[in-house]
């Protein structure tokens, strides 16, 4: 590391608070709602980092700035999804930096009394846009990581939801399947169904199919799996609303229903086995 890398890093630190906000003043211009109640503080801190993981590019090696870089990536990525904060905004905001950022190297060099070469500016310049463009990739990537986490577990919460095992008395629970059932709700369905049973102390279920439009044979088969998994743990499993349309999908599958209890209705099953 040369005297003047250090020299420069030590100026973009003092500068950490102007660089941060000419920043904000942009972003105010842009969008004058952009800073909310009591974001500014939390936006400052943010911003100051991003500055001080550039600024090493200058002092450390490669592997040593990275690892600093990486240390904080992930929490950053992860409050802008719980935010909602589009992936587009963030990536102009660095982009934003960016440019301010080597407005103050610029300066640096207008005041610095030691000689820089034209090679010591493209190296300058090789390293910060090495060091934003690597912040930005590990940046989306952990914001792509973390979206598709909490998507996966709303949408398998909303699976549940939508198929409740409802006890209506001791040992006794309906779970009425309701919209089209497709092989990952099927799935869904499957471990969830089995899990609140045994939750829930079940051992007779009614699956009510009377709010199922239609039903490939490919997830038909996996609800005679979720049958067979049920009598495993000691729970009945009773079908009601079979469509003529959804019983042909079932006989499709060649296996034998006889000794599955059906109804045409579920009033008519909880009627004939209350």
């Amino acid at each position: 590391m040369s005297n003047l890398n250090k020299e420069l890093y030590n100026f973009l630190i003092e500068n950490k608070s102007n660089i941060t906000d000419e920043w904000l003043a942009g972003k105010l211009l842009d969008n004058p709602s952009f800073i909310q109640n009591d974001k500014e503080k939390f936006l400052r801190d943010e911003n100051g980092f991003l500055i001080e993981a550039i600024s090493s590019v200058y002092i450390q090696d490669k592997k040593e700035y990275r690892a600093y870089i990486e240390n904080r990536a992930f929490q950053v990525a992860e409050i802008r999804v719980k935010e909602s904060f589009p992936l587009y905004e963030s990536i102009h905001g660095f982009n934003k930096v960016r440019k301010i950022f080597w407005n103050y190297v610029e300066k640096f060099i207008e005041q610095t009394e030691e000689k820089v070469t034209g090679i010591d500016v493209a190296i300058w310049s090789d390293l910060m846009n090495t060091a934003i463009d690597y912040i930005i990739e590990l940046f989306a990537k952990h914001h792509h990581e973390y979206s598709h986490k909490i998507l996966t577990t709303n949408q398998a919460l909303i699976t549940e939801l939508s198929s409740p095992v409802i006890p209506i008395k001791e040992g006794i629970g309906v779970l009425p399947l309701i919209g089209s059932i497709d092989n990952d709700r099927a799935k869904l369905i499957f471990e969830s169904t089995l899990a609140q049973s045994y939750a829930k102390k079940i051992t007779t279920i009614f699956i009510d199919f009377s709010a199922v439009p239609i039903l490939d044979s490919t997830v038909a088969h996996q609800l005679y799996q979720l049958l067979l998994a049920l009598n495993l743990i000691g729970v009945e499993a009773i079908y009601s609303g079979i469509r003529p349309e959804l019983a042909q999908s079932m006989l499709s599958l060649e296996i034998d229903f006889t000794s599955i209890k059906t109804y045409s209705s579920l009033m008519q099953a909880l009627k004939e086995n209350s």
